[in-house]
């Protein structure tokens, strides 16, 4: 009887381990193999629109709205 404890016992382990194993390999290919490149965004890009200005939505600083280097022509 104590043997086939320890058999039963041998084998739930390896099942939990065969599992667990599994569950790792899985989480391994998952994550991507190096971290994505930082998004760049360039002077006049970044979420104005065709039409001009920021969009709905956006609070812009007073000062922005009068420097002319800031302004968002729709021209």
């Amino acid at each position: 009887m104590r043997l086939l404890t320890s058999l039963a016992l041998l084998g739930i382990a390896y099942a939990a381990l065969t599992r667990v194993n599994q569950v790792h390999a899985g989480r391994s290919r998952a994550r991507p193999a190096a971290k994505p490149d930082h998004v760049q965004t360039w002077e006049g890009e970044g979420g104005g629109l065709p039409t001009g200005g920021p969009g709905p939505g956006v609070k812009v600083a007073p000062a922005g709205m009068r420097d002319p280097d800031l302004a968002h022509g729709g021209a």
